[in-house]
């Protein structure tokens, strides 16, 4: 396994052309992330969901480093909503390079993508 995929997400599949869902991202899977050609990132999951998690703040922070554009559409247990759909394709039509969407276990933005298709 190269270094690379050592340090990129856990969980990381390919869900559509050029459109990856992951678990959470960590501040230290974003280098990984723009080596591999990620241009854009997508949090799903809310601030304050799990102990451990670090906020989106941070991942933002990390991911305008190295020149990936950030998007925060949280889905919560309320669902996915109307916004967030939109939001989600909105983010997805303006995306350049690879995408990663994130949440817990990549079940939300999965379901979010699927969604936001036309």
């Amino acid at each position: 396994m190269s270094t690379v995929q050592a340090k990129l997400p856990a969980g990381m599949r390919q869900i559509g052309n050029g459109v990856y869902v992951s678990g959470q991202v960590l501040p230290e899977n974003i280098a990984a992330l723009a080596a591999e050609g990620c241009k854009t990132l997508i949090c799903n999951r809310p601030d304050n969901e799990g102990p451990d998690q670090p906020s989106a703040d941070t991942i933002k922070a990390e991911a305008e480093k190295h020149g990936i554009s950030f998007h925060y559409i949280p889905v919560g247990h309320g669902g996915i909503s109307r916004d967030s759909i939109d939001a989600m394709r909105k983010a997805l039509s303006e995306a350049e390079g690879l995408v990663v969407a994130y949440c817990r276990s990549g079940a939300r933005s999965t379901h979010l993508y699927a969604f936001s298709r036309p």
